[in-house]
């Protein structure tokens, strides 16, 4: 069984090299993919492979059902289909058609992977029992896909016993697939942080006392204290401030200071304390420059904790 499957699998290439080639030259943002979604439509019609409906009109939800006597497991496969806003530059074949949109995460190979699978599956319906689900997933780089999806009933009639996804990497070599127990990918959660001070003249700052640009670098720098004096160094945590917003001219002190970031955690209780942490230390830096700190703190998606015995199972 193992080696025929991995003939068929080596003889669908051309149809993932085509599948790929189309989904690449074609890009399309989060909730934007209708010609995506239209395109992995007809496939999985051609393979006779029913589809449920979604709340929306993008993504994809299909059902493959095992012929094989005995009830089986449901167990469900997940591609991400959106692209990015990039434009892309390289002059190769399926470039981007799409001005300033591209597929540079490599979701045009995921739901190509997953269509062959699919293709795949098809055809051997006889050769096992269960339900196979094909999650063609929205909206992954937005951070709402998922949720998208689990509201759209993906998980549910039947829900399945456990979900299986793949992401390209560039640290392996071709053939290769890296497998993780636990831990695997951290969660994603934004911030914003707003000091407020006294606007002033640059030339005498001393009659404001309260400058928001100092209090905002004091609070930045401090950040990283959470991470290396609070949290275990084997807990894995990554704080980046990627933006810092103030001030309209070089001879004046603004009123208000904003920057923003990111915040990875790859364990959950860790992360549920992030915000806590973050605002006592920004509240702090900026009452030491009597400005005040407000922290807008959004959580994305949750870390990625895999099931080991489920792991050990797709390493077989």
């Amino acid at each position: 069984m193992k080696s025929e499957i991995l003939q068929k699998a080596l003889d669908s290439q051309p149809y993932l090299t085509a599948a790929k080639s189309r989904i690449h030259s074609v890009p399309e943002l989060g909730m934007e993919e209708f010609e995506t979604t239209a395109f992995i439509r007809s496939e999985l019609e051609s393979m006779d492979i029913p589809m449920k409906p979604l709340a929306g009109d993008v993504g994809v939800l299909g059902i493959i059902e095992g012929k094989r006597a005995g009830a089986g497991k449901t167990i469900a496969l997940r591609a991400d289909i959106d692209a990015l806003p990039i434009q892309e530059t390289a002059d190769v074949p399926d470039k981007s058609t799409v001005p300033g949109v591209m597929h540079a995460c490599g979701h045009d190979a995921h739901a190509a992977m997953l269509l062959g699978a699919a293709k795949l599956l098809s055809s051997m319906r006889e050769g096992f029992s269960g339900t196979v689900k094909l999650l063609f997933q929205p909206a992954e780089e937005g951070l709402g896909g998922a949720r998208y999806m689990i509201e759209s009933g993906a998980l549910e009639g039947p829900r399945p016993d456990f979900v299986l996804g793949i992401h390209g990497h560039n640290g392996f070599n071709v053939g290769e697939i890296a497998f993780r127990n636990g831990p695997s990918m951290a969660s994603s959660d934004l911030f914003t942080v707003t000091i407020k001070g006294k606007s002033g003249h640059g030339a005498y700052p001393h009659r404001i006392g309260s400058d928001p640009v100092q209090a905002a670098s004091s609070a930045i720098m401090a950040l990283q204290s959470i991470v290396t004096r609070q949290i275990d160094a084997i807990d894995s945590v990554v704080l980046s401030v990627c933006e810092i917003h103030g001030g309209s001219a070089k001879n004046i002190i603004p009123e208000t200071v904003q920057f923003g970031g990111t915040v990875r955690c790859q364990s959950p209780e860790t992360r549920n304390s992030m915000k806590e942490r973050m605002e006592a230390v920004v509240k702090a830096s900026a009452a030491a420059y009597l400005c005040a700190a407000e922290l807008d703190y959004s959580l994305g998606v949750p870390p990625l904790v895999n099931d080991p015995e489920v792991a050990d199972l797709a390493r077989e």
